[in-house]
This record gives structure tokens, C-alpha cells and sequence, in this order.
């Protein structure tokens, strides 16, 4: 996350320096709309695979897409001297102008942040269950005690599909995961970590398996 916002201030104040600089970069605009576009469509994509709970092979895939979109369209704010460019840019950019500023003040701002980049987010560890499958660390949802564990599945050679997601380890700090067991309905993870927690290092952990379709039903049954 610090290391994103100090990308976006970084671009954004490049971008202001444009706009009353009036500087005039007609080839430069022409690439940077390109990679700016190209990027909206890949996140499209990025955003339709996550509604069926797929994601784009790679640690950092996912996150690229989002940071090359997000920067491009910032840079390309300033850069433009066509109106509807402008307009359709600065739909994405003046919040993050908005927010950014709020940031310095109140919590509010890194908050807008935190929502538009943990789709986007690269896992925090990952780690090998067997030729097929992963077990990746994330960011734990607003009502976990801890990290998330996500088991994925591959599927056609470029994309993971998340399996199972776990909120309930409560340990933080983790840095790796050892497979003891990966059976249908019988798993069980070493987890290594930081040790600031009160849990044994590594921690033994067997979650009860249920699939992210039989979480979902749960949870509109409530």
C-alpha cells in the first residue's frame, strides 16, 4: 500500500505539472492512450474472471494490470488537450486527487485506497501444494481475525480458481506454508510466521474444506 501511494503521488504530481506547464506531447499522449486503453480492457477481464473467482496466473499479474491502468489514466489527465480525454480520464483521476489530499487528514482517504486495490492486490505468500493446486496468503477481509489463506486450482494453463478461502487461522505474519496433507476434505498446512502472535511456529492448521460455492450459499442463507 505505501508503495502505491507514493506511485500514484509521484504520477499525480507529474500530471499537475503538465496541466499548468501546458507542455504539448502529441506522441507521447498517443502511446500513453494506447497503454491506458489496453489496460482497461485487461482489467475488465481481471474483473470478470474475480466475479466467477478466477485469476490470471502470476504473483503479480493481477496487480500490474491494475498499477499500468491506474498510472497511465493519471498521466494521461495532464498530458491530453482533448475534451472528452479530459473528461474521461479525470473520472478516475480528480477522485484520486480528492482522496489523496483527504489521506493527509483523515482515514477516510487511505481507506478509498484500500478498497480499489485489494481486488488488485498481489498475495502476500504463495506457495506449492502439488502440480495442479496453490495456496496463496492474502489480505483478511474486513471482519477476519487474520490472513487469508485461498487454495486455487489451475485451470487451461493461465488461470487460478479459487477453491477455498479460509479467515478463521487468525495468525499473522505469514511468510510460508508446508503441505502436510491434501486430500479431499483432509488438509493440513504447516504455516510459518513472524512470531508476534501466541501461536506455535510453525502452526498446525486442518481447516474443515468447504468449496467458495458452498461458502457463498452459507452465507445467503443467513
Amino acid at each position: 500500500m505505501t508503495q502505491f501511494i507514493a506511485l500514484k503521488t509521484l504520477f499525480s504530481g507529474i500530471s499537475l505539472v503538465l496541466i499548468f506547464k501546458k507542455y504539448d506531447f502529441p506522441k507521447l499522449e498517443k502511446v500513453i492512450r494506447k497503454i491506458s486503453f489496453y489496460s482497461l480492457i485487461g482489467i475488465l477481464i481481471c474483473v470478470l474472471l474475480l466475479v466467477f473467482d478466477f485469476r490470471l496466473k502470476g504473483k503479480h499479474t493481477t496487480s500490474i494490470i491494475g498499477l499500468t491502468f491506474l498510472l497511465s489514466t493519471i498521466l494521461l489527465f495532464g498530458l491530453t488537450k482533448k475534451s472528452l480525454t479530459k473528461i474521461l480520464s479525470g473520472i478516475l483521476t480528480i477522485p484520486m486527487f480528492i482522496f489523496g489530499i483527504l489521506s493527509l487528514f483523515a482515514e477516510i482517504g487511505i481507506l478509498f485506497f484500500y478498497l480499489i486495490t485489494l481486488p488488485f492486490q498481489s498475495p502476500m505468500a504463495k506457495s506449492e501444494i502439488n502440480k495442479n493446486h496453490n495456496v496463496e496468503v492474502r489480505v483478511g477481509g474486513f471482519f477476519a481475525c487474520g490472513e487469508s489463506l485461498v487454495i486455487t486450482k489451475t485451470h487451461f494453463g493461465i488461470l487460478d480458481k479459487q477453491q477455498y478461502v479460509g479467515n478463521n487461522s487468525c495468525v499473522t505474519g505469514i511468510y510460508k506454508i508446508e503441505t502436510k496433507k491434501f486430500k479431499e476434505n483432509n488438509v493440513q498446512f504447516l504455516i510459518y510466521h513472524d512470531g508476534k502472535t501466541e501461536f506455535e511456529n510453525p502452526y498446525k492448521y486442518q481447516p474443515e474444506i468447504k468449496t467458495v460455492c458452498q461458502q457463498k450459499t452459507e452465507l445467503k442463507s443467513y
